[in-house]
């Protein structure tokens, strides 16, 4: 009687170091792939998150710009007679009526079509701060969440987590109130009152430490015939 045995094939060494070589190459690649996509999407958030505080300081300016008008009774302007063709420059010599704003800080007063509602930008020590007040009657209040006149918490500075601003300059045109009776004989100061402001921000994080940007913006008015100066 015979009996037959089974033959049982099986890898060589060869052929299970071969595979195992592959697969060790075909993983690798696949991490790699996986941490480059990872990276990416970081350097998206990351730059998603910097260009969306950009755009809210841009929005919040741009749009109280829009929708009121240059309170020039917050500023000192020359007087112009008819016969001057030029004007000089801003005089920014006084503070506004109820605002502790200086000349020597960077700001941006802006009110409403009734005058009874005032917004003021200010930018001092790198920082962004913002005031709203309202007009009783008889006297300025300051809207809710902003703090008493002179007061430390006057202001409300505007939180940033991603950026931080290393320069802004605010402009206002004309130089003296289009609307004011004084001013109707001269040329120059017959425009639309805008605001413009310049800025340089760079992003305080530290995977985008040298990331920069400079913006510079005009708003125009969409408030017309508003008389604001004193």
């Amino acid at each position: 009687m015979k009996i037959k045995l089974k033959k049982h094939n099986g890898f060589t060494l060869i052929e299970v170091l071969i595979s195992l070589t592959i697969f060790v190459i075909f993983v690798t690649s696949i991490s790699s792939s996986y941490l480059y996509i990872a990276k990416s999407q970081r350097e998206a958030n990351a730059v998603k998150d910097v260009y969306s505080e950009i755009r809210y300081i841009t929005n919040l300016i741009t749009d109280e710009a829009r929708a009121k008008t240059v309170d020039y009774a917050c500023y000192v302007t020359r007087t112009f007679t008819g016969e001057e063709t030029e004007i000089d420059t801003k005089t920014a010599s006084n503070t506004c009526r109820s605002l502790t704003v200086t000349p020597s800080e960077n700001y941006l007063a802006l009110v409403d079509a009734s005058g009874i509602h005032r917004t003021v930008f200010k930018y001092q020590d790198n920082e962004l701060s913002l005031y709203k007040e309202h007009y009783t009657g008889e006297v300025w209040m300051p809207d809710d969440g902003y703090g008493a006149l002179g007061a430390e918490t006057e202001f409300r500075k505007i939180e940033l987590i991603n950026v931080k601003i290393n320069g802004l300059k605010f402009e206002i045109s004309p130089l003296a109130d289009p609307f004011d009776s004084k001013n109707v004989a001269c040329g120059p100061v017959q425009f639309q009152p805008s605001a413009s402001f310049y800025l340089n921000v760079q992003s305080s994080r530290d995977d985008m430490s040298r990331f920069t940007l400079n913006i510079q913006k005009s708003i125009t008015s969409r408030l017309y015939n508003v008389k604001t100066s004193t």
